[in-house]
């Protein structure tokens, strides 16, 4: 089997899961960074398909780790005071730093070429702000709870956020694209300040975390990487193969200081990654850990 089209979902550190498969499958012989040419993504997932396009899977969770493990916890507490000059969440201020040393100048034409999509969250005409980013976290964190944790949120939507998709090919600096990672990941207060073509936007992942939508007008196959063990039965279809950790991921996606939980979730993913390039590779029906 071969794919074409890449769908990472969102969801912050557990995303590594998928830079591991990416890897583990490429081990096996079933080489991702070869055969795919669209890739879409969300929220934390942006960076993971940012890394496995450029080949830096492994780069990226070093980079990480080294973020991560300079970093003694997530809150300072000790920068409440006005009198002092630090965040009390560092979770932007990491992230962009790390972007910043992940992705040169010179990777903007090969992200261009492979068609990166991302999706955000666009806020209602009549509610934006603090107040239009809290309405959304409140409507998509009571979806989650009664609705039983859902694939595809819908309140959001039906709430007026609108969906937003932001390309590689339109972007024109490095800036423009790591601007538009930022703004796919934008979850206030811990990753402020979303902003896309002039206006303000929140994560993609409160319309869709698992953003099948951006690939559904694409030619061959797809593969969808997940980034935690659902406990539901996930779809099945001829052109679309879903697949998520065959355990579940014990990082927080907001654990911003767990430099052994970043490796241990990217060692997890390159254990199913390897099984599942496998069973591609011997030509057999796809293993998927999303059986």
């Amino acid at each position: 089997m071969t794919f074409r089209n890449a769908i990472f979902a969102g969801g912050g550190s557990r995303c590594f899961w998928q830079l591991g498969f990416w890897e583990g499958a490429k081990e096996s012989g079933l080489d991702l960074q070869r055969s795919v040419e669209f890739v879409g993504s969300t929220s934390a997932g942006c960076a993971m398909a940012t890394a496995a396009v450029l080949d830096r899977s492994h780069f990226a969770l070093q980079l990480f780790k080294g973020f991560t493990a300079r970093n003694r916890r997530n809150i300072h507490w000790e920068n409440v005071s006005p009198f002092t000059r630090g965040t009390l969440l560092p979770h932007a201020r990491m992230y962009r730093e790390a972007l910043k040393e992940l992705i040169g100048p010179e990777d903007l034409d090969t992200l261009r070429k492979r068609s990166v999509h991302f999706l955000m969250s666009a806020y209602p005409k009549r509610l934006g702000g603090t107040i239009g980013a809290t309405a959304a976290l409140c409507i998509y964190g009571l979806e989650k709870t009664l609705r039983k944790d859902p694939l595809h949120p819908k309140w959001p939507a039906k709430a007026g956020f609108k969906p937003l998709i932001g390309r590689a090919h339109d972007c024109s600096t490095l800036q423009d694209y790591i601007s538009m990672v930022l703004a796919a990941s934008c979850i206030p207060p811990i990753l402020p300040d979303g902003h896309f073509e002039g206006r303000k936007v929140l994560d993609g992942g409160l319309i869709e975390n698992i953003p099948v939508r951006l690939a559904e007008n694409e030619p061959g196959q797809t593969l969808v990487l997940l980034s935690r063990k659902y406990e539901r039965e996930l779809p099945s279809t001829k052109r679309v193969t879903w697949v998520q950790p065959s355990k579940p991921i014990k990082i927080d996606k907001f654990d911003y200081a767990n430099p052994d939980g970043l490796e241990e979730t990217f060692q997890l993913g390159m254990d199913d990654g390897r099984k599942f390039g496998r069973s591609c590779v011997l030509g057999g029906e796809a293993y998927s850990p999303a059986r």
